[in-house]
């Protein structure tokens, strides 16, 4: 994504966050945060408990013969995911360092590899389960509002219709079906051409995986999901503190769906503004108030910078620098 096109996006996303903080009673945004008080660290354990599930997922998703300790596992990817909240990478920036670091202790970059794609489709299954549990949830609680329930009813019809194929490229090979995709189109970029074999090789690394450890993909899924689902914990905790609780059904939608909001502004740093943004208009189609809304997404975004900042400083600890973390995606031309 051009450099210009990212500013914009970023532009436009504070832009329409500052909107709905100018539309919000900041004064009472303020009294509300100032509630949680000492209680504040409280409303963290719920993320912190997600690193650890999703930590487990991820580990499911390299082959048995892996020996690195755990804690290093939850340390390699706690810096992975620094780095994805951080530039905009699309995500790949984050899964490029995980395998980066991996090969410091003594994991191939071909099993490294594999594991980040195994272990970013397992997440995507689980946050697609999601999704459509969210809508399942909007249905229930929004139900009365006008296009909402087709919408929903589109969510979900949609989400399912992902799934399937999500499934039906993991038995193709995902590269081979990129390829075939291009080749359909008549376009024949130079890097295929020069990594060909190399694509196909790490395309047989993957389908391999799902053939030879199937029920372990299986496992990650729901590690995964179970972290998507503890993620909910957060809003529904957080609007406990603050003195405006909301019903579970209420945090599932909105957390489902801020995940999707977050996506969409996968090539702005932090996803900074969109996100915020999101989860106001979320909160409103799901009945909460703005105070609420606005709070959580500042409370978040806080949270958020905190993490990434233990994550980075796991990358100093590490003696990984950023020249070494660009140069790390060459790395991945050993898949």
């Amino acid at each position: 994504m051009k450099t210009a096109a990212k500013i914009l996006a970023l532009v436009a996303g504070v832009a329409l966050f500052g909107w709905y903080l100018s539309r919000a009673d900041l004064g009472e945004v303020w009294k509300a945060l100032a509630r949680l008080g000492w209680m504040a660290p409280v409303a963290l354990i719920p993320y912190f408990c997600v690193y650890i599930v999703d930590c487990v997922g991820w580990r499911f998703c390299l082959v048995p013969g892996v020996r690195v300790p755990f804690l290093a596992l939850i340390r390699i990817r706690w810096a992975g995911e620094s780095v994805n909240n951080v530039l905009p990478s699309a995500y790949i920036g984050g899964e490029t360092v995980k395998v980066y670091l991996l090969r410091k202790k003594g994991v191939s970059g071909k099993t490294g590899a594999t594991g980040a794609v195994v272990s970013k489709t397992a997440q995507t299954v689980a946050q697609l389960i999601l999704i459509i549990l969210a809508s399942v949830a909007f249905l229930r609680i929004a139900g009365d509002r006008p296009g909402l329930p087709f919408a929903m009813l589109m969510v979900i019809c949609t989400g399912a219709l992902v799934l399937a194929g999500l499934f039906w490229v993991q038995r193709r090979g995902i590269f081979n079906s990129v390829l075939a995709l291009v080749s359909a189109f008549r376009i024949r970029p130079r890097f295929v051409e020069k990594y060909r074999g190399r694509i196909a090789e790490a395309d047989g690394a993957i389908s391999g995986f799902y053939r030879e450890h199937r029920p372990r993909f299986y496992a990650s899924t729901i590690f995964y999901l179970c972290g998507w689902l503890m993620d909910t914990l957060e809003i529904y905790l957080v609007a406990y503190l603050l003195g405006m609780p909301i019903t579970w059904p209420q945090a599932l939608a909105v957390e489902g769906f801020t995940g999707v909001a977050k996506a969409l502004g996968m090539w702005v740093p932090g996803s900074l503004g969109i996100q915020e943004s999101g989860i106001v208009m979320l909160g409103r189609l799901a009945g909460l108030p703005d105070t609420l809304s606005v709070s959580y997404a500042l409370f978040r975004r806080a949270r958020e910078v905190l993490f990434a900042a233990a994550g980075w400083l796991i990358l100093v600890a590490e003696h990984t620098t950023v020249k070494e973390i660009k140069a790390a995606g060459e790395t991945t031309e050993d898949a």
